[in-house]
C-alpha cells in the first residue's frame, strides 16, 4: 500500500509538472485564457474553486486540466492555451449548524473557446447540491402557482426552473422541473434565490424535446422570481400559448440551429429502412456521448433528412434522439452513427459532408 501511494504521488507530480509547463507557455505577451465570476444567490462567491476540463463528462478519477480560486469579488482568471474548455464552479463549506454544504454548477455556456486574449465567461450562480445532485430546499421555502391556457387549467404540464438565462431558458440546464396536477397546480420546495420559470406541455407528453406546432409554451411574465428564506411564494396565473408553426420555423433558423459553413447531412431511418421525422442529431466531443452535446440539429424532416451545423471541423461522436435532456422515455427514438465502431467521424472545416443514414430504434 505504501509503494502504491508513492507511485500515485509520483504520477500526479508528473501530471502537475506537465500542466505547469503547458500554462507557462502562455507568456504575458500572448496571454490567453478564461476569466469570469462565480455567484451564489446573485452575490459574489469568494474562495470558491473553478475547475477547467477538456471534456464535457468527468468522474471522480478525472483530474481537471487547470484549477483556480475566486477572489473576494468572486472573480477568477486562468491562463490557458488555445482550445475548448468546460468550466465548473464548486465550494464546500460548513454552516453554523455544523452541516456540510456543497455548492456547485457548470457554466451554462460550456464549452468556452479560447483563442487569443482572455475569453469572458458570463457570471453564473452556484447551487446547493444534495446527495443525489438535486437542489436542497430551505425549510418552509418555495413557490406555487397555476398553469392555464385559454382560461382553463393545464394538467400534466411541466414547469421548469432556471437559475441562469444564458441557455435561452431551453434545454436541460434547468435546476428543477415538476408537473402540474389535474387542476393545473404546481408546488416546488426550493432554496432561497432568484429563478426564471418556464412551463411547457407537449402533445406527445414528454418532459423534454423540441417543441412542435400545437404544443403549449410560455415564460412566466414575472421573471425573475425572488424567493426569500422561509417564504412560500404564491405566483399569479401562468398563461401558456400554442406554438405557431411559422414562429417555430423562424427560430430554428437562428441560434442553436443557425446555418454554418461546416455541416453533416444524412437521413434518419428506422430498423425497417423507413424515414423517421422529428429526431435530433447530436455531435459530442467525448466518445461516451453523455451530458451536454457540443452541437445539435433541428428535428429531421418527414423524409428523415437532417442537417447538423458545426462551428468548426474536427472529430465528433454522433448520436440521434427524438428528445434532448433527461432520461430516455417510452416512445422515444434513439440511435448512433455506425460508420466507425466508436460512432465517431472527422470533418474538415468548411466541408458539407454526407454521412449516409443513421438507424434509430423506438424505446419501450
Amino acid at each position: 500500500m505504501k509503494w502504491r501511494t508513492i507511485l500515485n504521488l509520483a504520477v500526479y507530480s508528473l501530471q502537475l509538472a506537465a500542466l505547469v509547463a503547458t500554462l507557462s507557455a502562455c507568456s504575458p505577451d500572448s496571454e490567453s485564457g478564461l476569466q469570469g465570476q462565480l455567484l451564489f444567490q446573485d452575490r459574489p462567491l469568494a474562495k470558491a474553486q473553478v475547475e477547467i476540463y477538456l471534456r464535457a463528462e468527468k468522474d471522480r478519477s478525472t483530474q481537471p486540466f487547470a484549477v483556480a480560486s475566486t477572489d473576494q469579488e468572486g472573480r477568477y482568471q486562468v491562463q490557458l492555451p488555445a482550445g475548448s474548455y468546460f468550466v465548473i464552479g464548486k465550494k464546500r463549506s460548513v454552516t453554523e449548524d455544523s452541516r456540510t454544504r456543497m455548492l456547485m454548477a457548470e457554466s451554462p455556456g460550456n464549452p468556452h473557446q479560447v483563442d487569443e486574449g482572455l475569453t469572458t465567461v458570463t457570471p453564473f450562480n452556484l447551487r446547493e447540491m444534495g446527495r443525489q445532485g438535486g437542489l436542497v430546499a430551505d425549510a418552509d421555502t418555495g413557490l406555487s402557482g397555476t398553469v392555464t391556457y385559454s382560461g382553463q387549467p393545464v394538467t400534466r404540464a411541466y414547469v421548469y426552473l432556471y437559475t441562469e438565462t444564458e441557455s435561452g431558458l431551453m434545454g436541460p440546464s434547468y435546476g428543477e422541473a415538476v408537473q402540474t396536477s389535474d387542476v393545473g397546480r404546481f408546488q416546488i420546495d426550493l432554496p432561497a434565490g432568484r429563478y426564471y420559470l418556464v412551463a411547457r406541455k407537449r402533445l406527445a407528453g414528454g418532459r423534454s424535446g423540441e417543441l412542435q406546432p400545437g404544443d403549449l409554451n410560455g415564460a412566466y411574465p414575472g421573471n425573475p422570481v425572488e424567493v426569500r428564506p422561509g417564504e412560500r411564494l404564491k405566483l399569479n396565473p401562468f398563461v401558456l400559448e400554442e406554438i405557431d408553426p411559422a414562429t417555430l420555423e423562424e427560430r430554428q433558423q437562428q441560434g442553436t440551429f443557425a446555418a454554418t459553413g461546416t455541416q453533416l447531412i444524412g437521413a434518419i431511418l428506422d430498423q425497417d429502412g423507413l424515414p423517421v421525422g422529428g429526431v435530433h442529431v447530436f455531435a459530442y466531443l467525448d466518445s461516451r456521448m453523455v451530458g451536454k452535446p457540443a452541437h445539435i440539429s433541428a428535428p429531421s424532416a418527414d423524409d428523415g433528412s437532417f442537417v447538423l451545423n458545426l462551428a468548426d471541423g474536427g472529430t465528433y461522436f454522433i448520436g440521434a434522439r427524438s428528445a434532448y435532456g433527461g432520461p430516455l422515455e417510452p416512445g422515444e427514438w434513439v440511435g448512433t452513427y455506425n460508420g466507425r465502431a466508436d460512432h465517431g467521424l472527422e470533418i474538415a472545416s468548411g466541408n458539407r459532408q454526407a454521412v449516409g443514414s443513421i438507424t434509430v430504434r423506438e424505446v419501450w
